[in-house]
């Protein structure tokens, strides 16, 4: 199962998300569910990097992946990372069996 967690901060703003694990759906490499996870994961790096040059720290690995988000976060930032995780959670309502998110204040 991928676990998807994020931290908001008081005010609200995404502060660290982590993305671990694997769906199961299919062989290493043949996993539906996990290409889209990955393709969102990477999207993000991406966005924050090329598009609103903020790069999170944190890193990006195979199976696992953790941001954490400068504070405070400009809107162009946050409408890149609330985007995302839009598509995490839709992914985790959809496929409740390989994907689970998790958010918490």
């Amino acid at each position: 199962m991928v676990t998807v967690g994020l931290t908001r901060g008081p005010d609200g703003q995404p502060w660290k998300l982590r993305v671990s694990g694997h769906a199961g759906q299919g062989a290493y490499g043949e996993d539906i569910v996990c290409a889209a996870v990955s393709a969102l994961v990477e999207t993000l790096s991406l966005g924050l990097a090329r598009v609103v040059h903020e790069p999170a720290g944190g890193q990006v690995e195979p199976g696992n992946a953790e941001f954490l988000f400068h504070q405070p976060m400009g809107a162009e930032t946050r409408a890149v990372v609330e985007t995302i995780l839009v598509g995490l959670k839709d992914l985790a309502a959809s496929e409740p069996q390989a994907v689970r998110y998790q958010e918490q204040n």
